[in-house]
């Protein structure tokens, strides 16, 4: 605890910048091993070693403070998918190859990461679910541009499939690339809430079943025949 209580010793009370993370970095901790549920504001001010009436001034209600830890928490996961993006194009892959190394790679990094896929989880059951829960519409906004970001990418790699005929699309994009994100994403947040009872359930690795669920949506977008190939016409 002597890092939080650090920033709080007369004399050395720091910024209110360097506060305000302090607090961030005690909530994530609290959520990541205990559960958004289970922790309260009172248990985040213990743990930052300051009173809930100086929490207050930072984060008004525990959505806001739940809204900063999680912009906190998808600033990597946007920061990874952008760089096995950029790797990735630099190999000239096909846009089967890169879509199939595109996925899996990001499963696995949720795979060493499974807190962000609970507490995920959990914030949408808990506040995004609730009528009551309304952001501004520039918070709304940007939060969702951060959300975005994997479809953005999804929907280029797409993109590059359609032109060298590795893939074929078959409805509108607008509808192809948030189901893709959607059902991964859903069963990803499924896998790390149930880990324990899923192999019991089973008798497999609960990400066992993400990585198969790759493997079934490349198989229904992938061609059936080779890059560069044309089809014949079935519309005579």
């Amino acid at each position: 605890m002597s890092q939080y209580v650090t920033f709080f010793k007369e004399g050395n009370v720091g910024t209110r910048e360097q506060t305000r993370e302090l607090v961030l970095e005690a909530a994530e901790s609290l959520f990541l091993t205990k559960g958004l549920i289970e922790v309260s504001m009172e248990d985040i001010a213990t743990k930052a070693s300051c009173t809930r009436r100086n929490l207050y001034r930072y984060f008004d209600t525990k959505e806001a403070l739940s809204i900063a830890v999680l912009r906190k928490l998808l600033s990597p996961w946007n920061d990874f998918q952008l760089q096995t993006f950029q790797q990735l194009r630099s190999l000239s892959l096909s846009g089967r190859e890169e879509l199939i190394s595109f996925l899996k790679t990001l499963a696995k990094y949720l795979e060493t990461n499974k807190p962000l896929l609970r507490f995920t989880a959990e914030f949408d059951f808990v506040f995004r679910e609730r009528s009551t829960f309304q952001l501004d519409a520039s918070s709304e906004e940007s939060l969702f541009a951060e959300f975005q970001i994997t479809e953005k990418l999804i929907t280029q790699i797409l993109e590059r499939g359609e032109v060298d005929r590795s893939l074929s699309i078959p409805s509108s994009k607008a509808i192809i690339v948030p189901t893709i994100t959607t059902v991964l994403w859903g069963l990803g947040q499924r896998v790390a809430l149930r880990e324990t009872l899923i192999p019991r359930e089973f008798g497999v690795n609960g990400m066992e079943l993400v990585q198969t669920q790759i493997d079934l949506l490349v198989l229904a977008l992938e061609t059936k025949e080779g890059p560069g190939e044309k089809k014949e016409n079935l519309h005579v």
